[in-house]
């Protein structure tokens, strides 16, 4: 079931970091969102996976936090990857040229199980 507000969970699973989000990633919540990124991504992250499947909006405030680690992880010569994103999410992201810039995977297993992680 989607949530209103947003939540964001951070574990680190070497090489990578893992984001959980979940809720909206919109005008209201990506500044929140954006605050908790901002101790993790004080250290260098190669490598993001970020599941999305508990989301359930993304406006464009919600893209430039993705694209934030999109370019965290090109600075320290890496990549991200979402896995599990909503139909009307990947909508979104494909309209807005974020598979040319990120990695996407249907599931969790696929994520890690990726030549890019």
């Amino acid at each position: 079931m989607f949530s209103a507000k947003m939540e964001a969970s951070f574990d680190q699973f070497d090489p990578y970091l893992m984001i959980a989000v979940s809720g909206r990633l919109d005008t209201l919540y990506a500044p929140q969102f954006d605050e908790k990124l901002e101790t993790v991504l004080a250290q260098p992250h190669a490598h993001i996976l970020v599941d999305m499947s508990g989301v359930s909006y993304v406006s464009s405030a919600g893209l430039r936090s993705i694209l934030r680690l999109v370019k965290h992880t090109d600075e320290n010569g890496g990549r991200v990857g979402l896995f599990s994103v909503p139909g009307t999410i990947m909508e979104v992201l494909e309209i807005s040229g974020f598979p040319s810039r990120l990695d996407l995977y249907p599931d969790r297993a696929s994520a890690l199980g990726s030549k890019n992680f």
